[in-house]
């Protein structure tokens, strides 16, 4: 800490202002960009841009010696079963393979007469702005690059004497997943959407892709010169006015004028006033520099793939990559994607998620197979979590929640069978454990409708609404089957032990994310633990994969024990993660680094916050999972379940003080178990009133906050050093460590 003090302080005032706030946030989140010492040469190192509309994955292409920017609007799907919408996700019968799949928009290409020798970059992701220069043997390119957040452009200026020409390659118009399978398109009777349409003159340009079952998406681009000639500007947008036809085009060009009208200084400083906003909430401070530098980049990352008015994050978020996954995957990847918009405070970039839940869910639900109801169940748990983050009042809760629970009961009903007066759970799965056979009593379904009836029973006592089916509920409940166990702990089901390798972390749905099994019960631990063992140590941990270490380090973090929780994230960083590769610019990659899916660093920034503070039982817990070298660390204004929004400092291996806003009028309760005596140093009009064992009781009103402290005068700020030029700045591809070969699916499948 002395040496850590001995580098500039950047102070944040409890208030959420600072002497010199937004010079001094700036300079620290410098030490955050991601920076290229060598020029990213594919898509799994480049640079990404985006705001949850529109955005592109910036690289060099050393096979035809191009500055590429892949472009990607994520509500680019096919619509084959749904003529009239713009999606037939919820369609019977209706494919994410090949019926609403993401489509390719395709590449703006910038190719300079020189050839491109090398160069650097930098993401600034304070100011979502990207910067590099290029050698070529002609001279030196300068770039700038952003995404405006309020608009559906992408801006690219570049100064030169180089002479340049920019081009678009319009993506392929099938599926991706045909694209990767090939020998799939005959047996799935797969026809191409028509062949894009392409226009290309000196300064402008469009392509416009039809599909088949109507409608159209288009691109289009204009650059515009300065009078020297030196310096251009590239503006590029992309519209889906699908199920409308021949109204893409004349959109994006539009968009593209006004653009242009306003010019890129007016854009970048509207844009940039958004982002340094967006950085004053859920930010961290901890030992662990690497860490804290890859929490901050997915938070970059949530909010250029997510916009309140943008559709929801598949496994690509905005971008795009030809991948055999192109689309929304639902035993495990939305619900950890959504995950880690609530404690990070970011409840703006998980709107999207709620909203499609309210208008399509029932849908959706009716177009998968009934054996993965669970899957479902735990969509609704995001759900349900997002509103409890919020501080919604219970009866809004009830409202969304309850149709919604009671169409998945009815699904579970004709799975159910009762003998001796036990409710026995028959024929639904276990995701990816053998593919999709399915088991009676498997651990991930028992935990799915036990949870789902614990909330309904909830929901119903605290709304003061009591539904008819209450008694039905209460007794399902009651005799409905124990969690199988065996001497290794949490078994898939009463007939399948977990007796191989496994990524998914389904069979523990119970603990985490369902916070159904208690860890403080001496007995409920001991099975706990040794469950967690077992699974991630079976067969040497051969088939895990990314997220199983980052699940693994928030079920430990739940447990307390922040030591076993940091050394799986330290691990999912810089260690082999089996099937898996985390790359150099924070995305996840599998399949031999060829299919993206957004979930697992997303969800390694959830288990980050989990161990700096939970809300568990009700009970706020502050710093309940951190390790011993985190002596020194602080958060500001991360967000518990029940509308509180939680700020805290701890200093020489102890918590120094608390601040908690009460967004909700909800009753708070927390644990202080290392303070002999709990002081209210701010937040008049506010009580403790302690409950005994550590935990207290605080009276705080709805849009109140309170700062508490173990002694009177504490002064509730927290100190912000930055890191060494040693331990900063760990992402973006480092001289000599760029990928040892391309990773991308080619057109015959390879």
């Amino acid at each position: 800490m002395k040496k850590r003090l001995t580098i500039l302080l950047l102070a944040l005032y409890a208030a959420g202002a600072s002497a010199r706030p937004a010079e001094e946030l700036k300079t620290y989140m410098r030490t955050q960009s991601l920076t290229w010492e060598q020029l990213p040469t594919q898509w799994n190192e480049g640079a990404f841009l985006g705001n949850g509309r529109i955005g592109m994955m910036v690289y060099v292409d050393p096979r035809d010696n191009s500055l590429t920017l892949w472009l990607g609007r994520p509500d680019v799907t096919d619509h084959r079963m749904a003529p009239d919408r713009k999606s037939s996700i919820g369609v019977k019968g209706a494919s994410v393979m090949t019926d609403f799949c993401r489509m390719d928009v395709g590449r703006m290409k910038l190719f300079p007469e020189g050839r491109i020798l090398d160069g650097h970059f930098e993401l600034d992701i304070y100011d979502a702005r990207l910067t590099g220069l290029l050698h070529t043997d002609r001279g030196d390119i300068r770039i700038r690059a952003f995404t405006p957040y309020d608009r559906e452009v992408n801006v690219v200026e570049t100064e030169t004497d180089v002479r340049c020409s920019w081009r678009l390659q319009p993506g392929s118009p099938r599926s991706p997943r045909i694209q990767v399978f090939p020998h799939l398109k005959e047996r799935l009777h797969y026809d191409d959407n028509p062949a894009p349409q392409l226009v290309t003159r000196e300064t402008e340009g469009w392509s416009v892709h039809p599909l088949t079952a109507g409608g159209d998406y288009a691109t289009y681009w204009r650059c515009e010169t300065s009078g020297s000639g030196r310096t251009s500007v590239l503006y590029v947008s992309t519209k889906n006015e699908v199920p409308q036809s021949g109204r893409s085009l004349a959109e994006a060009r539009k968009e593209v004028e006004r653009a242009v009208a306003t010019g890129p200084s007016a854009l970048e400083r509207r844009s940039t006033a958004w982002w340094n906003a967006y950085y004053t909430t859920g930010m961290i401070d901890i030992s662990d520099r690497q860490l804290e530098n890859f929490y901050h980049i997915q938070l970059y990352k949530l909010a250029a793939c997510s916009h309140p008015d943008g559709p929801v994050m598949d496994c690509l978020g905005t971008f795009y990559k030809t991948t055999q996954w192109p689309g929304i995957w639902w035993n495990l990847n939305v619900q950890l994607t959504y995950l880690s918009t609530l404690a990070t405070n970011r409840l703006e970039q998980g709107a999207n998620y709620v909203k499609l839940l309210d208008e399509r869910f029932e849908k959706i639900l009716a177009a998968h197979d009934p054996a993965r109801c669970g899957d479902f169940v735990w969509a609704l748990h995001t759900y349900y979590a997002f509103l409890r983050y919020s501080g919604a009042e219970w009866p809004r809760i009830a409202q969304g929640f309850v149709p919604k629970a009671e169409a998945l009961l009815r699904i579970y009903e004709p799975h159910l069978e009762e003998r001796n007066g036990v409710f026995h759970l028959l024929d639904t799965e276990s995701p990816e454990y053998d593919g999709f056979k399915t088991y009676t009593n498997s651990n991930y379904n028992l935990a799915a409708l036990r949870w789902l009836l614990t909330t309904l029973i909830e929901l119903s006592d605290r709304s003061g609404v009591r539904l008819a089916a209450y008694a039905r509920w209460v007794d399902l409940r009651a005799r409905l089957h124990p969690a199988p166990v065996d001497a290794n702990g949490y078994r898939i089901a009463s007939d399948q032990a977990v007796d191989k390798s496994h990524r998914h972390f389904s069979h523990l749905l119970a603990f985490y994310p369902l916070h159904l099994c208690d860890p403080d019960d001496p007995q409920t631990r001991a099975v706990l633990e040794r469950s967690l063992d077992h699974w991630l140590g079976i067969d040497g941990g051969r088939e895990l994969a990314g997220y199983s270490y980052t699940g693994g380090a928030s079920l430990w973090a739940l447990l307390g024990n922040g030591e076993r929780a940091h050394a799986l994230l330290k691990h999912f960083l810089n260690e082999p993660i089996g099937m898996g590769l985390l790359l150099p610019n924070t995305f996840y990659v599998e399949s031999g680094g060829r299919n993206p899916v957004i979930e697992t660093p997303l969800s390694a920034a959830t288990a980050i916050t989990e161990m700096l503070l939970q809300n568990r039982n009700g009970i706020l817990r502050i710093f309940p999972a951190v390790p011993e070298s985190w002596r020194e660390c602080s958060f500001r204004e991360l967000r518990a379940e029940g509308g509180f929004v939680v700020s805290a400092s701890r200093e020489s291996g102890k918590l120094r003080w608390v601040r908690i806003r009460n967004e909700s009028g909800e009753r708070c309760r927390i644990l202080l178990p290392e303070w002999d005596t709990v002081c209210r140093t701010d937040g008049p009009g506010c009580r403790i009133v302690p409950e005994g064992d550590g935990c207290y009781a605080v009276s705080i009103p709805k849009g109140g906050t309170v700062v508490l402290a173990e002694k009177r005068g504490t002064k509730a700020r927290t100190v912000r050093t930055l890191p060494p030029p040693g331990a900063r700045n760990f992402y973006g591809v480092k001289k000599g460590q760029g990928l040892p070969r391309r990773m991308e699916w080619l057109e015959n499948g390879e």
